[in-house]
């Protein structure tokens, strides 16, 4: 193999494969942004985490950037590795071991994958991404936000252990008690202090049936006050928002989900009793809890059908606001957002967290007792640069805004 300079060096023993061939390096110098394509020199497909720290020594000793892959579902290149290697963790994705409140799995499994081990045996990870083809290290990579983060935190809080393939090149295991500060230091890091490998997530009671209901606002403080109303009395299992253009102006959308099992149903009176939400907005319904946590799917296969998904660029941006100045941040931000700079598909996310349940030391927060994440989900037209250095530079202006505030940026996995 050929590093920078021209010098050949000798590839260390794989079981797996570190592949050179083109059309390897030219589908992992992309992801889900479209936008930043970098081409690795290799991309290994290891078989086993020896395979993943094998080739982190040969890295650091050749002076290469050696760079995890999850699902590819970053949007400016963080899992891309100009002249360096990609570790495409896709083929370390199995479920392992299930235990009475707990499952083990590799770190390149997606989150379906897990529901679908755990589901049946009426047990669920306590919080879940909204987007369930996420790999399980890829989220963890950057601590993981769901509608159930108002009760469990993030995603990185419900781990109980980890498998890590150190900078340095060593497989170590770690938790909150075994090697606890690099447990602390990989979480939520984005990659910068090792390499996920294998994970063992916590779980909790799932049960069987889910009952969503999506309540209709025209003003933005009541909706802002009626999540932090429902966030801190924990009626629901889960709790998110988005704003919609309809009409003239925006509508917020406050979705909510109570699980149960039939035939012991929630008191839908008891649970929107004092919300402020415009009579006749409301939609409830009743469905599987599997079904609930696949809510995405449908939009998905929508997208891929019109080819948005796979080809256009997505120049997305997610900040975490403090709970005080959120109000007028997304106002004055979604005042100068029409519908042509969120594009197709395109969409604005909305919920808060109580900042004191974010326990991983390396999770973004705000500086306030509430965290709310905004998240606006551009899609670019493609071939219009013009369109897309807009966005861009909305973006940066947003996280600019948001850091100044007291917020933070808020990076979508790997």
């Amino acid at each position: 193999m050929l590093v920078p300079g021209g010098s050949a060096v000798r590839i260390p023993s794989l079981r797996g494969v570190l592949s050179t061939r083109d059309a390897d390096l030219d589908a992992v110098a992309r992801d889900f942004g479209n936008r930043v394509h970098h081409r690795p020199l290799a991309v290994l497909r290891p078989a086993d985490p020896a395979d993943v720290a094998a080739v982190v020594r040969f890295g650091r000793d050749c002076g290469l950037a050696v760079v995890p892959r999850g699902a590819g579902h970053s949007v400016d290149g963080q899992a891309q590795a100009k002249d360096g290697i990609v570790v495409d963790l896709s083929s370390l994705a199995a479920v392992h071991e299930l235990g009475p409140d707990w499952i083990r799995v590799e770190a390149g499994a997606r989150w379906s994958a897990v529901v679908a081990a755990t589901l049946p045996c009426g047990l669920a990870p306590p919080v879940l991404p909204d987007y369930l083809e996420l790999s399980v290290g890829g989220t963890l990579s950057v601590g993981g936000l769901g509608g159930a983060s108002h009760q469990y935190g993030c995603v990185a809080d419900n781990v109980l252990e980890l498998e890590v393939v150190t900078p340095e090149g060593t497989l170590l295991t770690c938790s909150p008690t075994r090697n606890a500060e690099l447990f602390d230091a990989v979480r939520a890091s984005q990659g910068q202090h090792g390499i996920m490998t294998g994970v063992t997530l916590a779980l909790t009671e799932a049960r069987s049936t889910a009952r969503r209901y999506l309540l209709g606002y025209r003003d933005l403080g009541a909706f802002l006050a009626d999540q932090q109303r429902l966030t801190e009395d924990r009626r629901f299992d889960h709790v998110a928002g988005q704003a919609r253009h309809e009409g003239p102006g925006w509508l917020f959308v406050l979705e909510a989900m109570k699980a149960f099992v039939p035939p012991n149903e929630p008191d839908d009176r008891d649970l929107l009793d004092h919300l402020a939400y415009q009579r006749g907005t409301e939609v409830i319904e009743t469905t599987g809890y599997e079904a609930f946590l696949q809510r995405l799917a449908p939009f998905e296969a929508s997208m891929r059908a019109l080819g948005s998904w796979q080809r256009h660029p997505h120049p997305r941006c997610n900040v975490l606001l403090p709970g005080r100045h959120a109000e007028v941040i997304i106002s004055e931000t979604l005042d100068n957002l029409p519908p042509e700079d969120l594009g197709v598909g395109g969409s604005v996310l909305i919920y808060p967290v109580p900042t004191a349940c974010l326990a991983a030391p390396r999770m973004p927060k705000a500086h306030d007792a509430t965290t709310v994440l905004f998240g606006v989900q551009r899609t670019a037209p493609p071939g219009d640069r013009a369109a897309l250095d807009h966005m861009r530079r909305s973006n940066a202006a947003l996280r600019m805004r948001a850091q100044r505030a007291g917020g933070a940026s808020y990076s979508p996995p790997r």
